[in-house]
């Protein structure tokens, strides 16, 4: 079993997404919390119990976490991959420090700003959300691109004489 420690990122899955916050310490996280449909209405950044964080999840992920036979922390594998190791964490009191400073903040937006983003600000200082970065890669290989040189189409200019 994993534990969560002050400062870690932690989340939980929920239908069709995963959702992330701070763990904050003494069972409390800080997280975008949404009272009606989480996709479709604004949040404001709060702390609320881990509980309530869980809401109906059996389990709580720790990002950064250390398994009882992990070898590497998970977090520190993420930052390689995303930012080649050039992204340094804070640490935990930072963390929770950042994320302590967005209470009361609204703005939350699926695309640019929703709660993995917010975690990974508080973490490392960019807001990051793979789960987006995964949509916008489906919707490429959908969704085809212009072809090349193609320029913008609009109304023609008529020229009178």
């Amino acid at each position: 079993m994993v534990t969560a420690n002050k400062g870690d990122i932690v989340y939980v899955k929920r239908r069709g997404y995963r959702h992330f916050g701070i763990y904050a310490g003494d069972d409390h996280v800080i997280h975008y919390y949404k009272e009606r449909h989480p996709l479709l209405c604004d949040g404001i950044v709060t702390e609320t119990s881990l509980s309530e964080f869980m809401s109906d999840s059996d389990t709580l992920y720790v990002l950064n976490g250390m398994g009882p036979h992990a070898r590497h922390n998970v977090f520190d594998w993420i930052i390689k991959r995303l930012w080649n190791g050039e992204v340094t964490p804070f640490s935990p009191g930072e963390t929770v420090d950042r994320a302590r400073s967005k209470i009361g903040e609204h703005g939350y937006n699926l695309f640019l700003n929703n709660c993995e983003h917010f975690s990974f600000w508080c973490k490392t200082g960019v807001a990051k959300s793979t789960q987006i970065d995964e949509i916008l890669s489906y919707l490429q290989l959908i969704i085809p691109a212009p072809p090349a040189g193609a320029e913008k189409s609009g109304p023609s200019a008529v020229q009178q004489t």
